[in-house]
């Protein structure tokens, strides 16, 4: 079973969870309400030799594994509170390797507003640590920003540059915290959907999709990063920009209109207009 129809079953098995959740498995974060405010969470993996390379630093690695999970905030359009960090460690891993990869990630957690508050530490015989980031966050006043409202007429868009991320872009990465909440106070309202990409852009554009809708890209459009492609701006992933459909664009020179929401096509979700491209996004399993 591949990683997509192992989540879609999960997500299948995982109704009726109680009038406490408000958004439930298969967005960017699950929302609950605890009396009478509501707090977005979200759980990501960092696995060493798979999310990053062998030789990546131990501060890289800290860092990493703290943002991969804040830009899932940032998808959000939410505003870090605080994070829990577990790791799993090689038997005989050293100390200091490990002393230091903590330290990365306390400092950046705490410069994204969300510190490490608590966690847990194992060994085992795995071949490579294995460091789990749960971060824990609060909705904005116009509310958590899903994936699931595209609207057919709405532009998307993206942020940033896309592609390449391989060459130090996945290990340097700011979570677009602040840029993504800017976004929502200039929309309001016609901010209608949100994803951060970290599968590529033809994947995770499909996650905005419904049964209503279909999304057509304009690759010529797409805003390179030195070295990309547009086959690798689509496929590479890691690139972890924010993907959004609204009704007008933002007011902010971050973004760049890639596309368009039309009206559900059964041939194929994804339409790349002017290229005939067969892409295979990031498979985590």
């Amino acid at each position: 079973m591949g990683e997509f129809e192992l989540l879609q079953t999960i997500y299948d098995a995982s109704t009726n969870l109680g009038s406490n959740v408000t958004i439930g498995p298969g967005d960017d974060m699950g929302e609950v309400i605890v009396g009478s405010n509501k707090f977005l969470i979200a759980v990501d993996h960092l696995i060493v030799g798979r999310h990053v390379q062998l030789d990546a630093s131990p501060e890289d690695i800290g860092r990493k594994a703290v943002a991969r999970c804040f830009s899932d905030i940032a998808a959000m359009c939410g505003s870090p509170v605080c994070s829990l960090m577990t790791a799993c460690l090689p038997t005989g891993c050293d100390d200091e390797w490990a002393m230091r990869v903590f330290k990365s990630a306390k400092e950046h957690s705490e410069h994204w507003g969300g510190p490490i508050i608590g966690g847990d530490i194992a060994t085992s015989e795995c071949k490579n640590a294995i460091f789990t980031v749960t971060a824990m966050a609060t909705p904005s006043k116009l509310g958590a920003v899903k994936r699931s409202g595209a609207q057919v007429g709405d532009i998307v868009c993206v942020t940033g540059e896309l592609g390449n991320s391989i060459a130090g872009h996945h290990l340097t990465f700011e979570p677009r915290i602040k840029l993504a909440k800017a976004i929502q106070e200039s929309l309001g309202e016609d901010l209608h959907s949100m994803i951060d990409i970290s599968d590529g852009l033809a994947q995770d554009s499909e996650h905005l999709t419904n049964e209503k809708c279909s999304i057509k890209l304009d690759t010529k459009s797409l805003p390179l990063r030195t070295g990309a492609t547009i086959k690798g701006a689509l496929g590479d992933g890691e690139d972890y920009e924010l993907l959004f459909t609204c009704t007008s664009p933002p007011k902010t020179d971050e973004v760049t209109v890639i596309g368009k929401v039309v009206e559900r096509c059964q041939s194929s979700i994804i339409d790349y207009m002017d290229a005939a491209i067969d892409v295979q996004g990031w498979q985590h399993v």
